[in-house]
């Protein structure tokens, strides 16, 4: 978690009069999983143990308190790879952030390597390069049954250019990505019939405004998880699923950095691999998570 900017004086409160929004859309308590389909300005939201506010790409505010109970979550996490099926991009291109976040690379159940996972695609232009992230390929099986690597961090342009547009969260002309998926594993076959695991796709992008927060859970745009290798092996072997690359958080708040709880773009967990010689995947690469917190830190 990184804070770049925290303070608090009465010109500064004066200064950011609306940002948490004018609560027009009431209070919300979530009922299992929630899915935001445009942008909302909540008056308080309550998180019950359990359950899950998925943003979707479109920023959130809420003028009163965010209340996120233990095992509740505000999340836009990557998808978590099920055994060879790669798991799935994260598509944004409706949405106002348009973050989109990469699919995994598939697992495989021939002799070969790993394959890549995807990019992160879609109306960005990370770091100012023009390129967005991509996942790590998976090693090659021959010998060693390589697990896949992992995924790309969500790509984040200088550090000027995210605090002097953190009010909009995109830029004139750009916005930013999520993650790139991991790669998938490597696969060895000889009389047997392995599966390799596939790819944890990206993480996604949060922005989320909140006069207070009390979060016991969490807030995260984290990496999914590599798949484990599956099937049966005599003498071949598969490699894991790499993890997905972590996206990035940012969360506007009167609460300090410090009491936020848990804020975070983790890379996503790596897949086992199956056979003797066969190694696990490689953990996604950790996104960005910032907190702009008024109340100090």
């Amino acid at each position: 978690m990184n804070s770049f900017f925290s303070g608090s004086s009465s010109a500064t409160a004066a200064a950011i009069t609306g940002v948490y929004g004018n609560g027009g859309d009431g209070d919300l308590t979530v009922v299992g999983t929630y899915t935001a389909t445009l942008e909302r300005q909540f008056s308080n939201v309550t998180i019950p143990a359990g359950a899950t506010f998925k943003p979707a790409g479109w920023r959130i505010y809420v003028n009163g308190t965010l209340t996120i109970e233990a095992t509740g979550s505000f999340n836009d996490d990557g998808n978590d790879a099920v055994g060879a099926t790669q798991g799935a991009s994260l598509l944004r291109g409706s949405s106002y952030l348009v973050a989109s976040a990469g699919a995994g690379g598939a697992g495989r159940n021939t002799t070969g390597s790993g394959n890549l996972g995807g990019g992160s695609g879609g109306n960005s232009s990370p770091n100012d390069t023009g390129a967005a992230p991509t996942g790590g390929a998976g090693g090659r099986a021959s010998g060693a049954y390589l697990g896949g690597a992992g995924g790309g961090a969500a790509g984040v342009a200088p550090a000027q250019r995210l605090i002097s547009n953190w009010v909009s969260g995109r830029w004139s002309g750009g916005a930013w990505n999520g993650g790139a998926g991991g790669g998938g594993g490597g696969c060895q076959v000889n009389t047997d019939t392995p599966f390799s695991g596939g790819g944890g796709g990206g993480g996604g992008y949060v922005w989320l405004a909140a006069a207070t927060v009390a979060n016991s859970g969490r807030i995260s745009a984290n990496g999914g998880k590599g798949g484990d290798a599956s099937g049966t092996v005599t003498l071949g072997g598969a490699g894991g699923g790499g993890g997905g690359g972590g996206g990035l958080v940012i969360l506007v708040t009167n609460t300090p950095a410090s009491q936020c709880g848990t804020v975070t773009a983790s890379g996503g967990a790596v897949g086992t691999g199956l056979g003797t010689n066969a190694t696990s995947g490689t953990t996604g690469t950790a996104g960005t998570a910032h907190i702009i917190s008024f109340g100090g830190a």
